[in-house]
């Protein structure tokens, strides 16, 4: 497995854990307010460390168009 494949599953992932968690068709009980602001703020962690991740590793996810 490359880094870009590692990086491309990682973000992959991270998307469908934050779809899961945001999804608006559920019928569920109202949540804490400082409960979703942490959650806000550990999705926003994730969302650094793949950042960091893929220019650590000179990940390109895109192809560069010319």
């Amino acid at each position: 497995m490359t880094a870009t494949e590692k990086y491309l599953a990682m973000n992959n992932e991270f998307c469908r854990l934050r779809d899961a968690i945001f999804n608006p068709d559920v019928d569920e009980a109202e949540e804490d307010e400082q409960v979703q602001q942490s959650v806000q703020m550990a999705l926003g962690i994730l969302v650094q460390y793949l950042d960091y991740y893929k220019d650590l590793n000179k990940v390109r996810s895109r192809e560069k168009k010319s």
